[in-house]
């Protein structure tokens, strides 16, 4: 992208999707500021955005404590009283077999949540105090790695989703574990839409003393854009705020993403075609496919969640492959057809995707649950590994394409609204 005439960098901001560049103005408080060309947010004002951001991660930090030290849920039938922590579903996938989606389970509803919330209180409690935070820089760039990783809203859909399979065998007891993790998920959910990374660079840099009116830039030098903290600069290949890798787009966007994705079909056609789980109800039941479990829901008259789980574990992934092919195809072919309805197209995806996960998780909580012997046991099947690669995969394709390449590739490429 190219800038027409001599400013200052440091008040400039560059849209993440489709490279145009703006003048930061004043707008009153929360409000926000998105792109006139694809209409993506680009920066919010929010008052007091550091005292806020940090009670609320301080609070997150406490909520998941306490839903990792309690019982999660509790299973009453007959004479018998089950229960297990947050812990359990990664646990239960493990011992039967699939470690590998055991740790993924494990690492998503648990261990990123932590290492994000304390990455962030490690950054906003020391620049409150008026310190800057060393390595702030590694510790941002590892927090911005992992917050799509963090699936506590779809893990607790998949808990939902195993709470009402679960009512004709016995009585479930939710169990504090599951009031602190409902809290957890919208606590941290308005600490992410609190925090606003330019107060905290901003910050830091006071604190350092560093000259941010740095940098007047002329109409022959390329900008390149920091996607993690939206700084920019005119050379260089790390960033110069937070030390993360910047490029003018994504080397081989395309060609990895088109990898990822043929990758992800075939995963998906084992995933649909073997059993993810075995329900075993008084020592008869058969093993279930995802469609076969969807059937079941809505046999049963839980059309709302058949419904939910055929959208997530079935539309979501085929729609997602679709979507991200068509975006493929248009750019190789430099298509200059509704780039902004392109641009959404891409949002809405990237969005999505990650709520098929749903499935893994569902599996996970049943197997750790139900473990009764010959009354009742949940035993998770091989198609569940395939689909959760399958996913993962899919979500991988969806952060490896570039979505400034359609407007690169298209004839609506004026990169600049000064």
């Amino acid at each position: 992208m190219y800038c027409t005439k001599v400013t200052e960098l440091a008040r400039l901001i560059a849209c993440h999707e489709c490279a145009a560049i703006y003048r930061r103005t004043a707008i009153v408080p929360n409000a926000t500021a998105n792109c006139q060309r694809c209409d993506a947010m680009l920066y919010r004002h929010i008052p007091d955005s550091l005292n806020r951001s940090l009670a609320l991660y301080i609070t997150a930090l406490i909520l998941w404590v306490i839903a990792n030290l309690f019982p999660f849920l509790g299973m009453k039938v007959g004479g018998i009283y089950q229960e297990n922590f947050l812990f359990a579903g990664g646990w239960a996938l493990y011992q039967n077999g699939m470690g590998e989606l055991g740790l993924v389970v494990f690492l998503t509803s648990i261990v990123f949540p932590l290492v994000t919330i304390l990455g962030m209180i490690y950054l906003l409690l020391p620049a409150r105090l008026g310190i800057a935070p060393p390595q702030a820089g590694r510790v941002f760039q590892l927090v911005k790695a992992l917050e799509p990783w963090n699936l506590i809203s779809v893990f607790m859909l998949g808990t939902l989703i195993a709470i009402v399979k679960l009512q004709e065998l016995a009585t479930v007891v939710p169990g504090l574990s599951l009031v602190a993790l409902s809290m957890l998920l919208v606590v941290y959910a308005m600490a992410r839409s609190q925090f606003d990374s330019e107060t905290l660079w901003q910050r830091i840099e006071k604190i350092k003393a560093l000259d941010t009116s740095v940098t007047s830039i002329r109409s022959d030098d390329k900008i390149l854009h920091c996607h993690l903290c939206d700084g920019l600069q005119t050379t260089g290949h790390s960033c110069n705020r937070c030390g993360a890798a910047i490029h003018h787009r994504i080397e081989g966007s395309i060609e990895q993403t088109w990898a990822l994705l043929f990758s992800a079909v075939l995963m998906l056609i084992p995933a649909n075609l073997y059993p993810v789980m075995t329900f075993k109800k008084l020592g008869k039941g058969a093993p279930d496919t995802i469609l076969s479990g969807i059937i079941y829901l809505i046999e049963g008259g839980l059309w709302g969640l058949g419904l939910i789980v055929l959208f997530a574990s079935i539309i979501v992934p085929i729609a997602k492959l679709l979507s991200l092919s068509f975006l493929l195809y248009s750019v190789q072919k430099n298509s200059n057809w509704k780039p902004k309805d392109r641009a959404l197209l891409y949002r809405v995806t990237e969005v999505v995707g990650s709520w098929s996960m749903v499935d893994v998780f569902l599996v996970g909580l049943l197997s750790g649950l139900v473990s009764l012997g010959l009354l009742a046991n949940v035993t998770p099947g091989i198609g569940a590994s395939f689909f959760g690669a399958a996913v993962i995969l899919t979500m991988l394709a969806a952060h490896q394409f570039d979505p400034r390449l359609i407007w690169d590739r298209s004839h609506h490429n004026s990169a600049v609204a000064l």
